[in-house]
Formats: C-alpha cells, structure tokens, sequence
C-alpha cells in the first residue's frame, strides 16, 4: 500500500482521497485553505457513495500545511485544475525532493510540461518526475460539505510522462491505484485525449444565454448538447486528429474515447456522433450547468485545452479555425486573453523547438541542471 499526498480537495481531490483511503492507502489531503476540510473534520471523515463504493473515509492528515502533506509521500499526486499548476509549483518548489514522483490526476493538455518549466522557473533543481492521465479518474460530484458521489470509474485512461523516461517506473507505481492506465507514448498522445477541452468550449460558449439567464438550471450535458452543440464539438475533434496525426500521435475520435471512458454506451458511440453519444451518457446524465461563465469548463477548458493545441498546432503547421474562434468567442465573452494568460508553448517549455525536434525534448526534458 502507498502513502499518497492528496493535493486539492475540490470534486476530484474528496473522491479520491476517499477512494484510496477505502481501498486502504494512506492518504494525506491538503487544501490551500481550510474551508474545504472543516466540514471533514467535523463529520469525523469523508462520506463516499457511488461507482467507487460506499463508506466513511478517515484519512492519516488532513491538513494545510504543504511540508507535512508531502514529506515521504511515496506519490504527491494534484487533483487541481489546469489553471492551479503555476500556483502549486510555487507552494512545492521548496518541499518536492528530489525523483519525488508527482502524479497529475488530471494534466488536461500540456500539464506536466508546464508543471516542470514552472518548477523549473520557481528554482528547484532536482530530479523532475512527472506523470499524467489525460483526464479525471473519476465522474463525481460533492454531495455535501463532506460528502461526495463517484458516478464513473473511468475503464481506461491514456497515462504519460515527462521526461518519458520516467515512464516505465511511474507507470508501475500508479497502475496499483488506477489499474484504467495505459501507457502512452508521450505526454502529447494524453494531451490531445483531453475530453474536457473536445466537449466543454462548445457546450458552454453556445449556452451562453440559458447559462446566465437560469444560472445553470438546466442537465448540461444532456439538454445543454443539442443537435448543433455536438455538431460544432465534433469539429473541434476533427481538428484534433488533425493535429494528433500532424504529431505523429495516436489519437481515436471523441466518441470512442468517451465509450471507452465509461460514459456513453458503444452502440451510441458507433454513430459517430457526440450528439447522440451525449443523449445516452448515464454517467453524465444529472450534472447540472456551471451558473456562469465563471468556471473552469472556460478558463481551464480553453485557456489550458484549446490555447496549448493551437500552439501546437502552429508549430506542426495544422490549422485550426474552429478552435481559434472558440478562444476568440470565450475572450470576447468573457474579457480575458486567453492567448496572453493561457498556456502558451512557452509556459510548456517548447518555445524555440520545431517539430523535428519534440519527440528527443519528450523522452529526455530539457538539459537538466545538477540534482541539488
């Protein structure tokens, strides 16, 4: 059994501390804040219910002290959004050791590239591992202020590292916990698998009215993906395999993936639609509309999952219209720049590097400094 620091205890970071915990790992939860671990502490735990199994999690620590979450921590695996991995370089550079395996769960597009050059920025010199899955292990909700509901336990997910090297080692100490991994051959192959930047642009930018207008009454997923909705995210995903085979990486449609990640049926699945596929999602079936835009399905979703494959794509030559008037869409809606404040290839560390040269930056990183 593994002892695992938990970082983040939103959605993600409370199912899977609880899911571990259960499954008997010794689990260390930490939070920036306390708000999200008073109510735990007061319920004696975390409630789980769901997919995942039922019980009252007691984990070793819940604490906000970042040092003691992480020191001896056999995997120091974030359960953030995209958006937070700048910060929580910030926080870790000075208590990560050196070959400390850190595990994103999960590292959307570019996550653990951009993890490495921000640690990387902060000054720490050791020896940088770091693994990712192309999304979430789990489909869950909080269901109270200590409770949550696993919906789906993904069957298979694309895992990767960086440098690559490290994968073969980082791979046998995560499949033990999330035996879904599957090795891929570079952290492109799990940046382009990301679900979530397919899906959510499209499905909340073309909402945009019913969004803000009920705050998000209404089963987003499900009503929110009509016909025209999932026409305009299989575009996205047409430019995506685009892009993947530009790469030279493997990639299947967004229909497949979402079959093969537990949330639509393959009979939906082989129509090739995301409209269809959506409509006989049960897993997703009762998820209800962010209340605005507001939300990581657009600063995350497009600033971390569309902004980086448009930077790749440049890079490899692939146009992209339909992403690209999504960023602008979402910039315009919302008053942000996206391409300035998103993940840029400079914020992965492939600025300056052509394409002929990604697949050696991949397997190796970047000249590394002396181990401190």
């Amino acid at each position: 059994m593994a002892t695992v620091a938990v970082l983040g205890a939103g959605n993600g970071g409370l199912a899977a501390a609880a899911d571990l915990t259960l499954r008997g790992h010794t689990v260390r939860l930490f939070s920036r804040t306390p708000a999200p671990l008073d109510p735990v502490r007061e319920a004696g735990g975390i409630t789980l219910e769901g997919a995942a199994g039922s019980g009252l999690a007691v984990t070793e620590l819940l604490t906000t002290d970042l040092a003691a979450a992480v020191s001896g921590a056999d995997l120091v695996m974030l359960v953030v959004p995209a958006t937070a991995l700048a910060p929580y370089a910030a926080l870790l550079a000075p208590h990560l050791t050196a070959g400390q395996p850190v595990f994103l769960n999960p590292g959307g597009t570019g996550g653990a590239l951009a993890l490495h050059a921000a640690l990387r920025a902060e000054g720490f010199r050791g020896e940088l591992r770091i693994a990712e899955v192309s999304t979430l292990t789990y489909a869950c909700r909080t269901c109270g202020p200590a409770a949550v509901r696993i919906s789906n336990v993904a069957p298979r997910l694309p895992f990767a590292a960086f440098p690559g090297r490290a994968a073969a080692q980082l791979h046998e100490l995560v499949a033990p916990l999330y035996p879904a991994v599957r090795r891929c051959g570079s952290v492109l192959e799990t940046g382009l698998a990301n679900l979530n930047a397919v899906e959510h642009p499209p499905q909340i930018l073309l909402n945009t009215g019913w969004v803000e207008h009920t705050r998000g009454d209404f089963y987003f997923y499900y009503e929110g993906t009509t016909p025209s909705v999932g026409r305009v995210i299989d575009a996205v995903d047409r430019e995506r395999l685009a892009l993947a085979a530009a790469l030279g990486a493997p990639a299947v449609r967004f229909v497949d993936a979402f079959r093969d990640a537990g949330y639509t049926t393959p009979e939906a699945a082989a129509t090739g639609s995301t409209y269809i596929a959506m409509q006989h999602s049960a897993a997703n079936r009762w998820f209800r509309s962010p209340p605005s835009l507001d939300h990581r399905y657009v600063h995350e979703d497009v600033g971390h999952g569309l902004v980086p494959w448009t930077e790749w794509a440049r890079l490899a030559g692939v146009p992209t219209p339909v992403m690209d008037g999504l960023v602008t869409l979402a910039g315009a809606a919302t008053g942000r720049d996206y391409r300035r404040d998103g993940l840029t290839a400079a914020r992965m560390g492939l600025a300056g590097i052509g394409t002929g040269g990604i697949v050696r930056f991949l397997d190796a990183g970047p000249a590394e400094v002396a181990v401190r």
